[in-house]
């Protein structure tokens, strides 16, 4: 598959699952679709080509009318879960961190940054009766060949 083939078939689904309204441009305005395939390493790509592959087996979806990729990617997510969820949140990700949408969310109050760093988010101030009830004597051991047995029988 080619990586621009991959990017616009991302983007198609993309507008599907975050359809443009108001002032919230569509994911391929944004070149998503483009933006994700250049992120993504090899196990996410792997997981974004295969599930792209599968949904295709149902046919045309990138020429169908938005009523029938909506039934169609419905479809999908029911028979194929696990890539759709791969999908779904690849798509999330990316769309998120574009540029013009965290200057939306920031224009909506939403304490977003491009980069985090240098200026962080914004945290209320500390206070030490947060970790006041917190027990800093207790001690647990547990031996080491038993670490993956203990956290099996936790979870």
């Amino acid at each position: 598959m080619k990586t621009d083939d991959l990017g616009f078939r991302i983007d198609t689904v993309a507008d599907v699952l975050i359809p443009p309204t108001g002032s919230w441009p569509a994911p391929s305005e944004l070149g998503v679709g483009a933006d994700l395939v250049a992120r993504l390493r090899g196990r996410e790509r792997e997981a974004i080509e295969s599930a792209v592959s599968a949904l295709s087996q149902y046919g045309g979806f990138e020429s169908r009318a938005n009523d029938e990729r909506i039934a169609r990617l419905r479809s999908f997510e029911q028979t194929n879960p696990d890539l759709f969820e791969a999908l779904r949140r690849c798509v999330y990700y990316a769309y998120y961190a574009q540029p013009a949408v965290i200057r939306l969310l920031q224009s909506k109050g939403y304490d977003v940054n491009e980069t985090p760093q240098p200026r962080g988010y914004h945290m209320d101030p500390f206070s030490a009766d947060q970790v006041s009830g917190v027990d800093t004597q207790r001690r647990v051991w547990i031996p080491a060949e038993s670490v993956g047995v203990k956290l099996r029988t936790a979870s």
